[in-house]
């Protein structure tokens, strides 16, 4: 490094100025992501290997033949925050029953329930109707795909 001319200032001297006036990494957890983005105006930078924290948590899980299945968020929401959450029925492949997923009741920041339930298909081939039927247990391997978002 050159030499710093400081007018009467020490090179000490200046050189804490100079490094007082750089912007010092973050000390803090960033914000979690947001549905629109904010211009920051903090002077500390992000270092390289920050995360933010999501929004969503999303999970594929086996379900077995009960037709209820209570998902525990393998993260918590925060205190007070009902997510809007979602399934779809993974099948085996060839399956043609139709797989139902609805949500039993509200969630809550830390759980939800879904109901899983099967209908047989059959087509009365005479009058070209598909007549389905409720079936009580689910194929085997199914699993369900869940999205749990923050609003």
């Amino acid at each position: 490094m050159g030499e710093i001319a400081g007018g009467g200032l020490s090179a000490q001297t200046i050189s804490n100025m100079i490094a007082a006036a750089v912007p010092q990494p973050a000390s803090t957890v960033p914000p979690g992501v947001k549905d629109s983005g904010e211009v920051g105006v903090a002077a500390p930078y992000a270092r390289g290997d920050h995360t933010h924290a999501s929004k969503a948590r999303k999970e594929i899980k086996a379900v077995s033949a009960t037709g209820l299945y209570t998902w525990t968020f393998p993260v918590a929401f925060a205190n007070g925050v009902v997510p809007i959450c979602n399934a779809i029925a993974i099948c085996p492949s060839g399956t043609t029953d139709l797989i139902n997923v609805q949500q039993e009741g509200d969630a809550t920041a830390t759980q939800v329930t879904f109901r899983i339930t099967r209908y047989q298909q059959s087509v009365v081939a005479l009058l070209s109707l598909t007549i389905l039927s409720v079936n009580a247990s689910l194929p085997a391997n199914v699993k369900l795909s869940m999205l749990a978002l923050e609003p």
